[in-house]
């Protein structure tokens, strides 16, 4: 089914984040398996976003939270504390991840025939400066701190659909991970599961729709039905 619109995550749907990443973490750290490291960083920044509340008045930057996990990681693999201008430094690596071989292309043609946007939970500052600098364009910048909340919350998906004038009936949301897209299906969007075997540095880490239980699974977002 063709929607008018496609919502996408960006970490990890788009953008790999664990090779710009885990060399940031190398170049810091030589002496420590930079892929755990790494993959213990994600772990705690969802563990952080899950135990948050958060208002358009009152939101901290997923910057901030990458920061925080980081000097609280070091700790867990033996390093020292690294002071907060370190810690903010290594963290900038989030800002400069890369897109996937298939997305640029992929993008620009669904763009061709349908509205697309992202809805990231990342820093909205961080999306707009990412994409100028990957020269990926949008119809719709849309991340969590628009709307006070972080996703799953079903007021980041409805307010965002609201914003480009679709009904949930007429938009996909596309994503690495089952959370976004069964939070989307619960409010009747569309699913589209994109197979990022390498997100994580090893297949058999990789998220998967193993049931079966979106609308379509692609490898390429150049598949997108």
């Amino acid at each position: 089914m063709r929607y008018k619109a496609y919502l996408f995550d960006v970490q990890g749907t788009l953008l790999d984040f664990f090779e710009p990443v885990s060399h940031a973490v190398a170049e810091y750290a030589p002496d420590i398996d930079a892929a755990a490291f790494t993959r213990a960083w994600r772990t705690d920044y969802f563990e952080r976003v899950s135990s948050l509340t958060q208002s358009v008045d009152d939101w901290t930057r997923v910057q901030d939270l990458y920061a925080a996990g980081f000097a609280d990681v070091c700790g867990t693999f033996g390093l020292p504390r690294p002071e907060r201008v370190i810690a903010n430094a290594v963290a900038s690596s989030w800002q400069r991840l890369v897109p996937w071989p298939d997305v640029p292309a992929g993008l620009s043609a669904l763009r061709s025939r349908a509205v697309i946007a992202t809805l990231s939970n990342t820093d909205m500052a961080t999306m707009v400066n990412l994409f100028k600098r990957l020269g990926i364009s949008w119809d719709a910048v849309l991340t969590a701190e628009v709307f006070g909340h972080f996703k799953p919350h079903p007021v980041v998906y409805r307010h965002a659909l609201r914003y480009l004038g679709v009904q949930p009936g007429e938009a996909a949301m596309v994503a690495a991970h089952p959370y976004d897209l069964r939070a989307a299906r619960d409010i009747g969007m569309g699913t589209v599961f994109v197979s990022r075997p390498d997100e994580y540095g090893d297949p058999a880490l990789a998220h998967t729709d193993a049931d079966a239980e979106f609308d379509q699974r692609v490898t390429d977002i150049g598949e997108i039905a």
